[in-house]
């Protein structure tokens, strides 16, 4: 049995490129097009696709400084949207309450899962994929949960989740071994908290 089996586990659901997919929502023939979303007055990149982060174009990027890449690469832009973007972090908060009894929201598009009493991490695992589907159909943004007994770790598998597609979105952190691995491939600039 992993250190799981009679710890309380926590599950953290974090949208993928929030606001990116927020806007390909409304726009779905952007999928896998490079697509950034800009800060207030359009000055810098605050949000990217996957197409656009492996352009290069990196977080906090003045635009002006990567127009040459935007325009080769035909990179969609959009002016950040906050009212759509808290219109639809309800929308996904209010169908993982569904799934799950106890949520704590972290931020807009991030939520901390209390998974207590709701089986074994197979179990947890098929329930969480459950979600995912929901809020897939539901809502139209994808995400991953990562599953473990405490918030940091959660983040951590979570951080897995995104880097290793074939893991289906919801790896588990609940044995010593798990976690040893998980911490051992990452950097400490990419460790949360």
């Amino acid at each position: 049995m992993g250190i799981g089996g009679d710890m309380t586990m926590l599950g953290l659901l974090d949208c993928n490129n929030f606001f990116v997919s927020c806007q390909r929502v409304f726009e779905p023939k952007l999928d896998g097009k490079p697509v950034v979303v800009l800060s207030n007055n359009d000055g810098c990149i605050i949000a990217r696709s996957n197409e656009a982060k492996a352009l290069g174009l990196p977080m906090g990027a003045p635009v002006h400084q990567w127009e040459k890449v935007i325009r080769t690469h035909g990179v969609k832009m959009f002016s950040c949207n906050f009212e759509l973007y808290a219109d639809i972090s309800s929308r996904v908060m209010r169908v993982v309450r569904l799934h799950v009894p106890e949520i704590e929201v972290y931020s807009v598009d991030e939520a901390f899962l209390n998974l207590r009493g709701m089986g074994d991490i197979p179990c947890l695992q098929e329930r969480m994929q459950r979600l995912r589907q929901a809020l897939w159909e539901g809502v139209g943004i994808p995400e991953c949960v990562g599953i473990a007994p405490t918030k940091v770790l959660a983040k951590i598998a979570n951080h897995v989740a995104k880097k290793d597609v074939y893991l289906r979105g919801v790896p588990a952190l609940d044995t010593a071994r798990g976690q040893i691995g998980a911490l051992a491939g990452l950097r400490v600039g990419e460790s949360w908290g």
